[in-house]
């Protein structure tokens, strides 16, 4: 499986070498190297503020409200090499807009192959319904990546029959690990009725 923030990671880290790296040399052919060093530093108040955004919600992960909600849903669905899911991922890998998500907790597995997903997010005020729909388009992107590879066959069941619920501003998604064996449905409607 391709760990997205991997792959993130590692093109950031080449973007930030090459713009360390322009500013190198002597010759008067550099001299363009300012200029598109400043127009980036002039873009980065826009994209620290975006990443202000995030930041502000990371500080709000695993919030004391969704801990109910998540252990029992991790006890029902146990995840394999358990990968915490980090304000970077809310945004970049399930495509939620900052503003809408209060607060989360979450854990995926780190495994190829598997999967397990326990996600808890608390949306911010009506857009309960919005943060439901991008968690199915997520899901919808997740079947059709393991669909790629016919190792991962009980993965990409596992994603298809994946339940994304909400109830108020509470809102789960749970992927089953390839190990579980609960009714999923079942630990969803007793999670959230708590």
């Amino acid at each position: 499986m391709i760990n997205r923030t991997k792959i993130f990671t590692i093109a950031l880290t080449g973007a930030l070498a090459a713009v360390a790296l322009t500013g190198c040399g002597g010759s008067a052919s550099s001299s363009a190297a300012p200029s598109s060093v400043s127009t980036a530093a002039a873009e980065s108040p826009a994209s620290s503020a975006a990443a202000s955004a995030v930041v502000d919600n990371a500080a709000e992960n695993g919030s004391d409200a969704l801990d109910g909600v998540f252990n029992a849903l991790l006890e029902a669905d146990p995840i394999s090499n358990q990968f915490e899911i980090a304000a970077m991922n809310i945004e970049y890998d399930f495509g939620l807009k900052a503003e809408d998500v209060v607060s989360y907790k979450g854990v995926k597995s780190n495994d190829n192959g598997d999967a397990g997903l326990v996600l808890v997010l608390e949306a911010a005020d009506g857009k309960a319904e919005d943060v439901a729909n991008q968690l199915a388009s997520y899901q919808q992107d997740q079947v059709a990546f393991y669909g790629n590879y016919a190792e991962f066959a009980q993965a990409q069941d596992n994603v298809e029959n994946a339940v994304i619920a909400f109830k108020g501003n509470t809102i789960v998604m749970v992927i089953a690990s390839n190990e579980c064996t609960a009714d999923l449905d079942s630990a969803v409607d007793s999670a959230l009725a708590d």
